[in-house]
């Protein structure tokens, strides 16, 4: 038989799946508990400041949410799925500049990034810069047909600001 080794239920590790699986159950205070104490601990773990800003921002602390991740981008700085989060962050903060700058950075890095060109339209399109929100969700529709939340906007938009937008379908 193998010795089992018994967990430490005061590890990191353990700490870090406390508090994950605490925000997995809905229970967000209490996965910021867990998950803050290991921020202020280890720094750098990049982990756990996307799972802080996730949670953060499900509880609408905007603020707290793009701090998270910036920090996470401090150490991981061209991780598409952390500046895909930040750039949604600035976007509830009415930061739309900022997000749309952060989304054409994913684009560099990955052009065909699920949610990007969506969100990249959506921002556009909050903007008023209604020919480049087109595109942009064209191009998420292109790249994802099944995408039904970038065809909704795109419909949405055709409706709006009328036939001059009706690009595909």
């Amino acid at each position: 038989m193998w010795p089992l080794k018994r967990r430490d239920p005061d590890s990191p590790k353990e700490r870090f799946k406390a508090g994950t699986r605490a925000i997995e159950r809905g229970d967000l205070r209490q996965g910021i508990e867990y998950l803050s104490e290991l921020a202020r601990e280890e720094p750098g773990n990049v982990a756990v400041a996307i799972n802080l800003g996730a949670a953060y921002f499900t509880l609408g602390d905007y603020p707290a949410a793009a701090d998270q991740f910036e920090r996470a981008l401090d150490h991981d700085p061209d991780n598409p799925k952390t500046l895909l989060n930040l750039a949604a962050a600035r976007s509830a903060l009415g930061e739309l500049d900022a997000a749309i700058d952060l989304l054409l950075r994913i684009l560099q890095i990955d052009p065909q990034y699920r949610d990007c060109h969506y969100n990249l339209g959506i921002a556009y399109w909050r903007k008023g810069r209604i020919p480049e929100a087109m595109a942009e969700l064209e191009m998420e529709l292109a790249l994802h047909p099944g995408h039904e939340m970038a065809r909704q906007a795109a419909a949405q938009i055709r409706d709006r600001h009328g036939p001059e937008n009706r690009g595909r379908q």
